[in-house]
């Protein structure tokens, strides 16, 4: 069986590489010069003076053989090894891998160069290969001041410079804006550098919409406005936080991901009782050098949450290849709605939208959700055929639903969404709806008729489901979307 570890992963130069967080201790910014040392070593750029503690600093891409070296690096990396301690310089931190140990590629170096790294391992956010270095072997290079980490393992010096509770946290900083959060790296499931969002259902008063991970649509959350403390930017380059809920996947929205550190308890001050909404998911402050400031997330309140394990849940695959499977079907005895119905008690998940009035489709049917495509061959077939896109190398057919519906109009295509269903042979047929509302739940449903007739009589005979609440819902028409494409392969 294979368990998961966390890796703080960082970029120095064209380098992308890891270290475990337990031989991650802190990163720092560079200072403007370092001190020199009587050493020659390859790499060996200097010393920082780290709360009196002289630090060697070595620079990663000469090691690697890079003459030109890394003269844009911003930052230091602290790295322990047993108790001794040296510094890599680097371009940024990019946050935090989950990695199963199956996935770790043990790497070695032939012809006897320095074994700078032990292992490699893609980065299933975005495939980046990354690099896990062998903190142990570097320090071990001929040259490499050797500087021992002298404090006490039982006292350790908190940002103020005084002693502070022994009892420490690893933490990741986050941006958001102007408000600086943190958040202990255990609760983390991974990290995106570079977040696209795009526009989806789910979207709604914290949701800001979708992003695509690891073959699903994972939605994105606005942490401001959760918390209640505004709301997200949308300018400059987005980074996504993702939280492991208990049925999915949930992305938090930020603009930075700062550094990785290692921080006393006692650096957490609670927070002010007047005038600050809390809301369960913030515990207090944390004070940084140099005089940061960010607001501690408690991450097991985020993941039991049940509102973000219902919206982790409704993640969609992004494979049109892989069919999603539907839920299992529960035979359920026939009983009779307060208006004399005969119906099926059901509670499942149904995508609400607009075909010129409101409908609603199983959500499992509905494999992705697109904005109506700009590049698409139209045909004029005078029927509900309106072109051809392509879309995750398959030809997809574009189908306008209100005109198999037998309702008139033509969708806007600057707010009509499509919505992607499999075919048995693996392809994809877009069908074209004006609008979309919601995702919500249904109370009961009607058995599927046998006399309901061509697709276009299903507001007059077919099926109906009542949605929201037994006191408070509405009935839809139930439009079965694996039928119309049943139908659709036959009639062609």
């Amino acid at each position: 069986m294979t368990t998961d570890a966390l890796f703080g992963v960082f970029r120095a130069g064209e380098l992308r590489v890891a270290l475990p967080l337990d031989e991650l201790r802190e990163v720092i910014v560079r200072p403007p010069r370092f001190s020199p040392l009587p050493a020659a070593a390859a790499g060996l750029l200097g010393a920082v003076n780290l709360r009196h503690v002289v630090i060697p600093v070595l620079d990663l891409c000469r090691l690697a053989g890079h003459a030109e070296g890394n003269p844009d690096g911003t930052v230091i990396v602290i790295v322990v090894v047993g108790d001794q301690l040296f510094g890599l310089l680097a371009d940024e931190i990019e946050g935090v891998a989950r990695v199963s140990s199956g996935a770790l590629l043990e790497t070695t170096v032939a012809g006897g160069g320095p074994a700078l790294l032990s292992h490699t391992f893609e980065r299933p956010e975005d495939g980046e290969v990354v690099s896990l270095l062998d903190a142990g072997a570097i320090a071990r290079l001929p040259g490499i001041p050797i500087v021992r980490d002298a404090g006490p393992r039982g006292v350790v010096i908190g940002a103020g410079g005084e002693p502070a509770d022994a009892s420490r946290r690893t933490v990741l900083l986050l941006g958001c804006g102007p408000i600086g959060l943190c958040i202990e790296v255990g609760h983390v499931h991974s990290v995106i550098p570079r977040l696209t969002v795009h526009t989806s259902p789910l979207g709604g008063a914290n949701c800001r919409g979708v992003v695509h991970l690891q073959d699903t649509a994972v939605p994105v959350v606005d942490p401001l406005r959760l918390f209640g403390l505004g709301s997200m930017p949308d300018e400059g380059n987005l980074r996504g936080l993702v939280l492991a809920m208990p049925r999915g996947l949930v992305v938090l929205m930020v603009s930075d991901i700062a550094d990785i550190i290692t921080v006393p308890v006692g650096d957490v001050l609670p927070l002010p009782a007047v005038g600050m909404h809390k809301g369960g998911f913030l515990t207090g402050v944390l004070r940084t050098d140099p005089g940061g400031q960010h607001l501690v997330l408690d991450g097991a309140a985020l993941r039991a949450d049940p509102e973000l394990d219902a919206l982790g849940s409704l993640g969609v695959p992004l494979k049109g290849r892989t069919k999603q499977a539907p839920p299992p079907t529960v035979s359920r005895p026939e009983t009779e709605s307060p208006d004399g119905r005969r119906v099926v008690p059901s509670v499942r998940k149904f995508l609400t939208y607009s075909v010129g009035r409101e409908a609603a489709t199983p959500l499992h049917q509905i494999t992705e959700i697109l904005p109506y495509p700009e590049d698409i061959i139209p045909l004029d077939s005078g029927g509900a055929l309106l072109g051809i896109f392509t879309h995750r190398r398959l030809s997809v057919p574009l189908l306008s639903l209100p005109t198999l519906l037998g309702l008139t109009g033509r969708p806007d295509p600057a707010t009509a969404r499509v919505l992607l269903v499999d075919t048995p042979g693996g392809e994809l047929v877009g069908f074209v709806v004006p609008g979309l509302h919601a995702i919500e739940e249904s109370v009961w449903e009607e058995p599927a008729r046998d006399d309901s007739g061509a697709p276009g009589a299903v507001f007059q005979h077919g099926p109906l489901v009542k949605i929201g609440t037994e006191e408070a819902g509405r009935l839809l028409p139930h439009v079965d979307l694996k039928e119309l494409v049943a139908a659709e392969l036959v009639s062609h």
